[in-house]
Formats: structure tokens, sequence, C-alpha cells
């Protein structure tokens, strides 16, 4: 066998979230460089395919086609968090998918889900899965962290490190002549497993990362890359496993803006962006709103804001996982609906509760524990109102401790770290998701909550969103910054 067939071409993705237009600009550009028929081609996708503007059917369909334009390709796809959904008809999506990849032999990967009563992996994922390319055999396996609770679908999420340490025996039985992880979980998380690995005598080839929304550079020693999420890049890679450990060279970082769009997927994400609405002018872009995923932001309080005005509470506070996007000024560009969807897309309705200090402490404490030992992309983080001032320390633990909450310039709590008046409680606007107790805030799941409605219908987040940013044009000036809610760490 000729050495030249032992080298395989990688093409890496992450965290598409439904960005189908950029998804496809990326596949076209796989088909531009891979091998006809895609021979010796590997494609891997991070996961979180799910989850954004785009009908989420247009993904599926690239992948199909995809398929077809590159029969002996090898195409890999982990499963993120958000594509598990939120609800059962978004799960059953996934797990119909799921099925119609396995026809089309798209590999759904991750080992660290199994069902709850039987602790065995669900039929329509596998743990991993062994290839053979030339006369190699590759192994990749996948992994996802995720904190949403997944009783409700029968399943649950194993540790990622416990999981890979449990595969050790395997891995080692099967010694593939190359080694490959999808690992959706941020940085810290592909660090652990890559010392995992070394201490354990495994050869990691080439671990790809996913669920890092920011731009990470790569740490090239360990063979850790993480593509840019929502589909704006892809890496290119070429693996030579005609050596021991094999060569890995990044050939190319293939932006999804230089890639000219295949009239093989063309016809549908044109048809979709016409129907939605996607190009229409919605306002002159004023506000610099910027995105802090961990850290109050002047996006996430705009959106609070709009939705305690709307509610007319005294407070209000919204998942971080809701703000996908800056929506940043940009001087004389109007901005269109996919502007606006990107920074804020999901059919999220208000609800609303009367909450008393030592229970909105509860929360907060639940929102900021782990401020201190993950600095970005905490998925507890709240967005909140700008009236409102939180002051937390550091615990023996690292953990973060609230020490006083102000509203409106008022401290809700004594010296002692008691409440001032204990019986009051606080009116306060917040979204259904947090409100049903998600992400370990079970002070909302016992309250007695209201669903927010005006003229007979729900409001949702989105439409005040919307109105919001069409508003600013009159209230601001071009390129102001909108005040954020504030976090002071004392000693």
């Amino acid at each position: 066998m000729k050495t030249q067939d032992n080298n395989i071409n990688i093409f890496a993705l992450t965290d598409c979230h439904q960005e189908a237009r950029k998804l496809c600009c990326l596949f076209s550009g796989i088909i531009n460089r891979a091998q006809k028929r895609g021979k010796n081609t590997l494609i891997c996708d991070c996961g979180d395919l799910f989850k954004g503007i785009y009908d989420r059917n247009l993904c599926v369909d690239a992948y199909l086609k995809l398929r077809e334009q590159l029969p002996e390709a090898k195409i890999i796809v982990a499963v993120g968090n958000n594509d598990f959904g939120f609800n059962n008809e978004q799960f059953n999506f996934l797990v119909q998918t799921a099925k119609r990849f396995n026809q089309a032999n798209i590999h759904f990967l991750c080992a660290n889900v199994v069902e709850t009563e039987t602790g065995k992996y669900p039929k329509w994922v596998d743990p991993y899965i062994l290839l053979e390319i030339g006369d190699k055999k590759i192994m990749v396996t996948a992994f996802c962290f995720n904190l949403m609770k997944m009783q409700r679908y029968g399943l649950k999420m194993l540790n990622i490190a416990d999981t890979f340490i449990n595969m050790q025996e395997t891995i080692k039985h099967i010694a593939p002549d190359a080694f490959i992880i999808l690992n959706h979980a941020l940085l810290p998380s592909s660090l652990e497993l890559c010392n995992i690995a070394q201490k354990n005598g495994i050869n990691i080839d080439l671990l790809i990362g996913g669920h890092e929304h920011s731009f990470l550079d790569p740490v090239v020693d360990k063979r850790i890359y993480y593509p840019q999420a929502f589909s704006r890049t892809m890496l290119k890679f070429t693996m030579d496993l005609n050596t021991q450990p094999s060569a890995l060279e990044l050939n190319e970082i293939i932006s999804c803006k230089q890639e000219t769009l295949s009239p093989i997927f063309a016809p549908k994400i044109e048809e979709f962006e016409q129907e939605s609405g996607l190009t229409i002018p919605v306002a002159k872009s004023t506000l610099n709103l910027t995105r802090d995923y961990s850290n109050p932001c002047p996006l996430g309080t705009f959106v609070a804001d709009l939705m305690k005005n709307a509610a007319k509470t005294q407070i209000a506070m919204i998942s971080t996982g809701y703000m996908t996007h800056a929506l940043r000024y940009e001087k004389d560009k109007i901005l269109t609906m996919y502007n606006i969807e990107r920074a804020y897309s999901a059919e999220t309705m208000i609800q609303t509760a009367d909450i008393r200090a030592d229970e909105l402490k509860a929360i907060f404490n639940n929102a900021l524990k782990t401020r201190y030992t993950q600095r970005y992309g905490n998925t507890r983080f709240l967005q909140c109102s700008q009236n409102i001032t939180v002051i937390c320390s550091k615990s023996e633990n690292n953990e973060a401790i609230v020490k006083q909450i102000i509203i409106n310039g008022e401290e809700l709590f004594n010296q002692d770290g008691e409440p001032k008046h204990p019986d009051e409680t606080i009116s306060c606007a917040f979204d259904p998701y947090i409100g049903s107790g998600e992400l370990g805030f079970d002070v909302f799941r016992h309250l007695s909550k209201d669903t927010l409605m005006k003229d007979g219908q729900l409001v949702k987040v989105k439409d005040i969103f919307i109105d919001g940013v069409k508003d600013a044009e009159k209230k601001y000036t071009s390129g102001a910054s909108y005040p954020s809610f504030k976090i002071i760490d004392v000693d």
C-alpha cells in the first residue's frame, strides 16, 4: 500500500447553533478541498448543531447532502448540550435525527450519557466509533458537558473525566493507530483529559473542542484545537499515520465568509431566508450592546430592563444562555431581523413572582457559585436589571458567597447577613427556564408564578427586545453603551 493512503484530511467544526448558511458555506469548502468521493477524509463536528435562528431541518438536510457528495468520507457528529433540547419535542427531534444520520452512515457520539434505569447507552448514540482509513484504525470518541436535568428524558450525564478513565482499558485493547476525542466542554475539561491520557499511557492524536463561544488559541503541544463557534471557522488538518505517534499539521483555518455557498445547498437556504424575513430591515444601529457570558454586560442588562419595564416589576433577571451574540454598534448600519435574532432568538415568555430577600440571596448564590473557579462559560449566570448590585466574596473552597444585595441603592441585609425586612417581598420578572428550577435554581420552582400577558396574548422577550432596539434610535446617541448591573468582589 502506498504511504500516502495513510495520510488523512480532517475537517473540524463546532457549535453551529442552526447557522445553516454558514454551515453550508463550510460544507461547500469541504467539498472543494476533499479528495474525490471523500476518500481519506474525516469530518468531525463537536456538537451543538441545534438551538438557533435557521430551521433546524436545514442543518440536518445539509449533512445528508454532504454525505451524498462525499460517499467515502467518514462523518462524526458529537452530541452537544443544546442538542438534547429543552422539552420532549426537541429531544425527540434529536433522536430522530440520530436515526436519520445512522441510516446515512453519519455517526452520532456521546460517551458520557446513559439511560437512568439500565445504565446502558441509548440506542440512538454510540460511545465511540472505530474507523478504517487506508490500512489504519482510527478510534473517535466524544464527551458532552451538560448541567441540565436529564431525568425527564430517562437519561443521566456522567462525569467526563470519570468516563474517560473507565474507557482506558477499552482504548488500550483496541490499540488504534490514531485516537481522536471530540470534547463538547470548556478548555479546562480538555486539558484534564490530556493529563489523564498522559498519566495512563494513552496517546491523543487530536482533541477537538466545542462549547466555547469565545476564540481560543490552540494548545499545540497537547494537540487541542477549538474551531470558532456558530460555524464561523473550520479547521483543516493533515494527519500522517505512517509514523507513530502520528504527524499532525494544521493546514488551514477556513472562514465561512471566504467560502461561496454551493448550488447544492443554496436553494433551501435562500428560500428560508426569504420566507422568514431575516433580511427585513428593523432599525438603525444605535446602542453598542456587547455580550459577556459570565459577567454583567450591556446586552444582558438591556434585555432584563426591558423585561422589568414590560412586567412593571421591581427587578428582572434572565439566564445568560439566551444571549447568543453581541449586537455591537456599527456606524450607518441598518439592523435586519438576522442581526436581531443572532442576539436574541428564543421564543421565551416572561414570568413574574414575589421573592423574599433570603430567596433572592439563594438565587444569586447559585448563579455566582463558580465565579472564582469558572471565569468564563458559567451557564448558571444571570443577567439582571441595572438597578441591582451584588457584593460577594470568596469562601475557603473558592466558591462565591453573596454578602449583600442592593436594589435601587437600598441594602437588603444587615451587618450580620440577615434580611432587614424578612417579610417583605420584591416583585421580579424572569424567564421560565430558571423559573422551572433548571440549573440549580430550586428556589424558583416553589414560587407562585404568573406568566405575563398583554391584550390577551403572551408577551415574548424577543418581541420586547425588537421594540427596544427600535426605540433606542430615539432615546440614545449613536454608539452609546448601555449601563450594566454590578457585581462587586470583596476580599
